[in-house]
């Protein structure tokens, strides 16, 4: 039972890595590279993301399963924190990735756009997801902690 409990804060805590490495740093140091064209930039970005997007919901999934499985990591609250993370994780794929992925195919393209909303908005989300993520692996590392110490 402590092994799949200690597989919950693992998780949570990976996902929270693939978050903070990717949005946070290679997303911003790859158009910062030199002789790395925008339509490149973009095109590693868009593959990027999407792939992120794909290890994070392999990271929910399993979250829910074990969260719903064993008992004792369900700690006060954990499961509204994974519920925040999921619904951002759905805007972001449903919303936020198609959006930013035609206005990216617009400018490999050659056009010129708008500024629109969805950067900021990803980024801000980004932010909170990253924080919860940083909530439910305490909460689940205090539920861990209190399991072996009942033993």
């Amino acid at each position: 039972m402590r092994r799949f409990a200690l597989y919950t804060f693992v998780i949570s805590l990976l996902w929270l890595g693939f978050v903070c490495a990717i949005s946070f740093i290679e997303a911003p140091l790859k158009f910062q590279a030199p002789g790395v064209e925008l339509k490149h930039a973009l095109s590693i970005g868009r593959l990027v993301f999407h792939s992120l997007n794909r290890i994070e919901w392999i990271c929910c999934a399993f979250s829910w399963f074990l969260m719903l499985r064993i008992k004792i990591v369900r700690a006060r609250g954990s499961m509204v924190v994974l519920s925040l993370i999921t619904t951002i994780l759905a805007f972001q794929t449903w919303v936020l990735l198609p959006a930013l992925d035609v206005r990216a195919l617009h400018i490999m393209a050659g056009e010129t756009m708008a500024a629109t909303w969805h950067h900021q908005a990803y980024l801000v989300v980004e932010v909170v997801k990253a924080l919860a993520l940083g909530v439910l692996a305490a909460s689940q590392i205090q539920a861990f902690a209190r399991a072996v110490l009942s033993e």
